[in-house]
């Protein structure tokens, strides 16, 4: 089965700044990483990271969507200006392969744990951007 096969959900190419580190406790001791997702779904993301995470890695992602909050239910959400609208989540490597030996990675990331009215928010930015 090829890797397209596997993934149920469309994945969006679009470029998004994400803040990952480690979901190891105590959190607040774990170093955060700025990097940029390639390709982004409602089931998960792939990013390059200069740091290696090994699969099954558990990672606490925030990914900085402009307007996002606009696709969220409730109409409140609407007025909210663009600065700090992201999307948080609990996410696991299911996929690492090296981009240029121990310096780049590329990985694949599964969501676990994400709000669902953030998740609801996240599939209509996809639908209404593909």
């Amino acid at each position: 089965m090829s890797e397209e096969d596997r993934r149920r959900e469309f994945r969006l190419p679009k470029s998004f700044r994400v803040e990952i580190k480690e979901f190891r406790f105590p959190l607040a001791r774990q170093p955060r990483f700025e990097v940029l997702c390639a390709d982004i779904s409602a089931g998960g993301m792939k990013l390059e990271c200069g740091q290696k995470f090994e699969p099954e890695t558990k990672l606490q992602v925030k990914i900085f969507i402009p307007s996002f909050n606009k696709y969220h239910p409730g109409f409140f959400k609407v007025f909210e200006s663009d600065a700090g609208q992201f999307l948080q989540a609990i996410a696991e490597v299911v996929r690492l392969r090296d981009v240029i030996p121990f310096t780049r990675y590329e990985m694949g990331l599964r969501f676990l744990d994400v709000d669902h009215d953030d998740w609801q928010a996240l599939r209509n930015f996809i639908s209404k951007s593909a």
